[in-house]
This record gives C-alpha cells, structure tokens and sequence, in this order.
C-alpha cells in the first residue's frame, strides 16, 4: 500500500473554547461555531497550509476531509476555501469518524437537515450522513435530536454521553485508519479535532517533544496548528 502524505489542521477557536478560557466552564452550546477569532486563525493559516501541501508535492491531487462538526467546517473553508467549490485535481469529503472525542456539549452535533441550512452548497456531501453521526447513550436515543432536549440531556448526565463515547471511540479510530489508508489519493489534508488527533496519531505510533523536553505520544495541536506527516506507511488497512 502506497504511503500517505498527511496534514492534520486543527481547527479554529470555538465558541466553546471561548468560554472555556474565559471561565473554565463548559457553556452548553451544542456543535459551537467559531468565535470572530477563530475565524481570523483560519485565514491566518491559509498560506501556511498552502505552503506545506507545495513542499508535499504541489497543490493538485489532494483530498481535504473534515469533521462535520461546525467549527471544523467553517476552518475547512477558511484555510483551503477553493476546495469546497470545483477545483481540477482536488477531493473534499466529510467523515463523521473524525469528530471529537466527547468531553464536552459542543462535541453533539447537528443534523444533516439543520447542516444543509448552514452550508447549502455541500447538501451532496450532506445527504450521505446519517441522521445521528455523533455518540448518544442508548438511554437517550428516544430524545428529539434536533431542539434544545438532548442538549438537556448532556447537562444532566454528562457522564453517560462522555462514557459511550469512549466505549465506541477504539472502534472509530481503526474504521479511520482502515478509510484514510485506503483512499485513492496518497496526500490528504485532515481538519478535526484537539483529542481526536491526538488519540488518532498515538495510535499511528506518532510523539511529539514536549516544551519541558518531555516526549508525548500523539500530536496535540493548538488551534489551527497544521503540521505535516510526510510518507506515512500504514501497517494494516
């Protein structure tokens, strides 16, 4: 199997993320969009991307993935905006496996209807996600998805969605493995998430050194961070 060349992107400052710094709280906005910060990082990072996809090899054959998570979305179009529209040599799909790991409400996502609101331009991409793409307790499967109640849901019993989510994630992450070595293109460009990038390169055998000259398993981004994995061989697909 041929070795891939990847760029992982983590996205921009969210609403979440926000609010986190400013209280250290999780504010209960689900599927947070970016902050007017967020989305001045995503521009900042355009040529940097660009940048690294002409040192990987120039700027054709390339296949842009994305969480379908907002603010990963809205950084997607922010950094490589040309891919979401028709570009010759040029591939952009959206994968519910990379959403993030669920630590906190803005990781439950949106419906495919409430996304084709949002981004009316991608409804072919949207119409093969299904109705419910992130993680939901069995105990609450019967709750509205759309509206404010699974939202509730998440308030009164973080640790139910938290805890199915982790019991599914191993599962999620070879089904990416399996689908990110097996696609056509060997230079792909990944947007998603701080903890589903960090728990997804552990598992590719990545580290990273630590400013206290520590070494971390996993790469673990700051907001619109892209960093470069050039000729990655999977092992098994």
């Amino acid at each position: 199997m041929a070795p891939k060349t990847i760029i992982f992107v983590r996205h921009g400052e969210s609403e979440y993320n926000k609010a986190m710094r400013e209280t250290g709280e999780d504010p209960f906005l689900r599927d947070a969009k970016l902050t007017e910060r967020g989305r001045a990082q995503a521009a900042a990072a355009r040529p940097q991307l660009q940048k690294l996809r002409e040192e990987a090899g120039g700027t054709a054959g390339w296949l842009l993935l994305s969480s379908p998570l907002r603010r990963a979305l809205d950084t997607a179009a922010g950094i490589w905006p040309e891919a979401f529209h028709v570009e010759e040599g040029t591939r952009f799909e959206i994968w519910p496996e990379l959403r993030e790991v669920v630590t906190g409400c803005d990781d439950l996502g949106s419906t495919p209807r409430q996304l084709h609101g949002a981004y009316p331009h991608l409804a072919a991409l949207l119409s093969t996600l299904p109705e419910v793409w992130w993680t939901i307790p069995p105990a609450y499967r019967d709750v509205p998805v759309e509206g404010d109640a699974l939202r509730d849901a998440y308030q009164n019993d973080p640790d139910a969605f938290e805890e199915a989510d982790e019991a599914a994630f191993p599962a999620r992450v070879a089904e990416l493995l399996r689908k990110l070595a097996s696609v056509r293109e060997d230079r792909v460009v990944v947007v998603a998430h701080c903890d589903l990038i960090g728990e997804l390169t552990e598992q590719m055998g990545l580290k990273e050194k630590k400013a206290s000259g520590k070494i971390r398993k996993g790469w673990w981004l700051s907001n619109c961070e892209c960093r470069l994995l050039p000729g990655f061989e999977f092992k098994d697909a």
